[in-house]
Formats: structure tokens, sequence, C-alpha cells
């Protein structure tokens, strides 16, 4: 007669339950690699909505430099500082005379994109105005109107009638309260001749700037500020990455959600030299560090 084997399985059952044990503690240790999210620190959620323990500090700060050119051009004409003070809810525009880096540089700054790049002219906008400013993009015509159309019109205020002429067309534009549309603001700040110097023009194109966006703003969120991403990064010369745009989400949420008239434009002020430079005032200089919350 044969012995009857015995049953082994509560060594399995213990085997498995010792399996089951170690599974959920490397979940519990390892579960942003397993199951990955935006980190907390981001202040972003998966769905991309504002942590409710978010607020923006000095590190949030960014600024970079904005280009527009004539048409399809790539020669950049109008240059612009743009300083995001996420710590004080501000954004500063600073459109920046072509000449600012004659004496620093014995360049105008067109001539530095054209050497240099885009790269060339944060380097030089740095040295000038001692602050840190990593990006830049520059917008031709098409892609500085698909993004504004996006993102919406301009009620303006225009304050003298003007003629914008091509030399092929002219346009009229009276003064009064107008709406204009992406095509006409472009029109309007990078072709109009205001009759009253360079400073005139800047405080029109800061003004008109800081309008857009305080008209606009409230109506963003996180899908719709991927969609300017995207836009950027395959219509514009930019060096904008994916790690940059991460990084300062939360805080441009922040703005959307709790901002008040947020943007603001400053000019520079200085001397225009003999040879076509612009020599900016010390005391300026100091104002746009404030402003930008980078130093």
């Amino acid at each position: 007669m044969s012995a009857r084997r015995k049953s082994n399985w509560y060594i399995y059952f213990t085997a498995f339950g010792i399996t089951l044990v170690f599974v959920a503690v490397a979940i519990i240790a390892f579960r942003w690699f397993l199951f990955p999210d935006k980190p907390a620190s981001t202040g972003v959620d998966s769905n991309g909505n504002l942590s409710e323990d978010f607020v923006p500090s000095a590190n949030d700060n960014f600024n970079t430099v904005l280009m527009l050119s004539q048409g399809s051009s790539r020669s950049p004409e109008l240059f612009l500082l743009v300083g995001y003070n996420a710590a004080e809810g501000r954004v500063v525009f600073v459109p920046l005379a072509n000449g600012i880096s004659v004496n620093s540089y014995g360049k105008t700054l067109p001539s530095i994109y054209s050497s240099d790049g885009g790269q060339g002219v944060v380097e030089a906008v740095n040295g000038i105005m001692g602050i840190k400013c990593a990006t830049y993009a520059l917008f031709d015509k098409n892609a500085f109107i698909n993004i504004v159309e996006s993102f919406g019109n301009v009620k303006y205020n225009v304050p003298k009638t003007i003629i914008i002429s091509d030399n092929i067309t002219a346009e009229s534009i009276n003064a009064g309260e107008k709406l204009f549309s992406a095509d006409t603001l472009y029109t309007y700040i990078m072709q109009a001749d205001f009759g009253e110097g360079e400073l005139y023009r800047f405080n029109i194109i800061g003004d008109i700037l800081s309008e857009l966006i305080n008209q606009n703003f409230r109506d963003l969120d996180a899908s719709r500020l991927e969609l300017f991403y995207s836009s950027i990064t395959s219509q514009c010369d930019t060096n904008l990455n994916r790690e940059e745009f991460n990084n300062h989400l939360a805080a441009l949420l922040y703005l959307i959600q709790y901002g008040v008239s947020p943007a603001e434009y400053y000019i520079p002020y200085g001397e225009y030299t003999s040879d076509g430079g612009f020599n900016i005032s010390e005391n300026s200089i100091t104002t746009i560090q404030q402003k930008s919350g980078l130093l």
C-alpha cells in the first residue's frame, strides 16, 4: 500500500502572500515611476489644474526677447524684452532701440541677430541690462497673426489718425476707440509712421501690447497655453523648449487665475549717438532690473 502524499498548499499560499506584500511595497516606493504624473513641485496636476497650495516666488520669474520681422523676412526689425515678474504678478514690455548695443558690442541688434542669431541677441541684452534672460522668439508676420488671432482682438484708443502704407496699399486708422484684429495690430505697430520719433512709437507699441494681454489673459487655461507653446515652437525661430515651458506653467496659470491687469510697459530712456547707437541711462537699467525681478 502506497503512502499518501502530504499537501504543501500552505507553503504556496505563504509564498504567494509574501510576494503580494513585496509587490505592494514596490508600488508604494516607486509609484511616481509606475504611475507618472507631474511632480507636485510644478504646481500643476495631470489635468492641467493649478495646485491649491501653489504660490509663485522669485524663482518663477523669467525674461524673454521677442523679435518681429516684416512679412516673411527672417531679419528682425522690432525687439522687445518681455519680463514676467511672477512674484509680483506683472508682465512688462520693454521695446528696445535697435542701436542699444552699439557702444558695448560695436553692432546693432539686427546685425547681432544676422551674425550670431537669437542667442547672440539674448547675450547682448543680458550684458547691457544686467539681467538673466535665456529665451528668444522671432515672429514673422504670419506667425504673429496666427498666434494673436488665437489669443484675441484688442480694443484700443488710437491717439491720432495715421496712414499705414507698405508702398502698395494704404490704410487709414482714425483717432478714437477701435477694435484691432491681429492683422491690423501687426501693420499698426510695424508699418505705421507716427511722425514723432522712435520713442513715441515705442510708447504706442508698449501700450497696445499691454492692452492685448490685459483684455484677453482671463480667457486662457493650460490647454490654450499648450497651444501657444506648440505654435511658437513650430512657427518661430526660438530656443523655447518643453522643460522651460513646464517650469513656468504653474506661475502663468496663477497669473491667469489671480492677476489684475498684469501687463504694463516701460520705455528705456537715454541718448542717441551720432553713429546710430543708443546709450541707455543707468537709472533706466535699474528700473528694468526691478520690474523684471531678475538681477
